[in-house]
Parts: structure tokens; C-alpha cells; sequence
């Protein structure tokens, strides 16, 4: 998926708890950014964990609780079981979809 972005592209990070894997619940949406490069590239973080990466230079922004937010939110289909959507990792949402995050986070 982070090769099918590109420069301009929007990010919002959704964090299901606080720490993973074992950390406490957040169910918030704490980071947006745009991606500001053209290319994927290996962080090497240590010699057994090297993920891949992409340039993204973050907005400022407030933590942003999801349940307020899940009757706006087009792309969870199934509000009673709103955090499926989020199971598959990174996916794409509508422009209406960003703008309520954002908004919110932003406030």
C-alpha cells in the first residue's frame, strides 16, 4: 500500500490502544500528515526490524476520540461493529470521510 501512494496523498493514523500490542485502549485517531516523497524506503531501525516508509510531514493536531465521530463516518458500514474496518491495516477513505477527521482534529 505505501507504494501506491503518492506525493500529496493524505494520511490519517488511527490508534486502536496506546502501546502495541499490550497497551490500554485509545480507539483515537492521532496523526495526520501528507506524504512528501516519491518513494518507499527501509528504515533500519536493527537488524531484525526494518520496516518500509514513507516521508509524511504531519499537521499539527488533537487526539481524536472515533466514537464521536462513527454516524458521520461513511466507510464503517456497521456501526455496531465499527472496528473491523480497521483490522486489514491501511485503506483508502473518501474525501468526505478525511474531512470529518480532520476537522475534528483540528478543533
Amino acid at each position: 500500500m505505501l507504494r501506491r501512494m503518492a506525493r500529496g496523498d493524505w494520511i490519517v493514523f488511527y490508534s486502536p490502544k496506546t502501546d502495541y500490542p499490550d497497551g490500554p485502549a485509545l480507539q483515537a485517531f492521532t496523526a495526520i500528515g501528507q506524504v512528501a516523497d516519491d518513494e518507499v524506503y527501509q528504515a533500519d531501525l536493527d537488524p531484525e526490524f526494518q520496516p518500509w516508509r514513507r516521508k509524511i510531514e504531519f499537521l499539527p493536531c488533537a487526539e481524536t476520540p472515533i466514537r464521536p465521530l462513527l454516524d458521520e463516518l461513511d466507510f464503517i458500514e456497521d456501526k455496531a461493529r465499527w472496528g473491523y474496518r480497521f483490522r486489514f491495516g491501511v485503506f483508502k477513505i473518501d474525501e468526505h470521510d478525511f474531512n470529518v477527521i480532520r476537522s475534528a482534529m483540528a478543533g
